[in-house]
């Protein structure tokens, strides 16, 4: 999912996580904030906090949905065996 504001001047990219396995972990995602395309933070997020953070932002901030379509599954190494 990617949402947007400013005429795409910040951007959050929210893709899904997987193992080296290519199993989807449940629940987390990779959140990726850019302005003006350049990469500002990633970090990992719940599906509740994606939700409360979209609405939020749509709803309060004039942030508009670009991308409604699942993005690719990104391997992240700071999980490691913690899930």
């Amino acid at each position: 999912m990617q949402i947007s504001a400013k005429g795409g001047t910040i951007v959050l990219d929210y893709y899904p996580i997987k193992t080296w396995s290519n199993n989807i972990i449940p629940d987390k995602f990779l959140r990726i904030l850019s302005f003006k395309g350049e990469t500002q933070t990633k970090r990992i997020v719940s599906t509740s906090q994606l939700d409360e953070e979209v609405r939020d932002r749509v709803d309060n901030f004039n942030y508009s949905i670009t991308g409604n379509k699942d993005n690719l599954p990104q391997f992240h190494s700071h999980l490691g065996g913690a899930l």
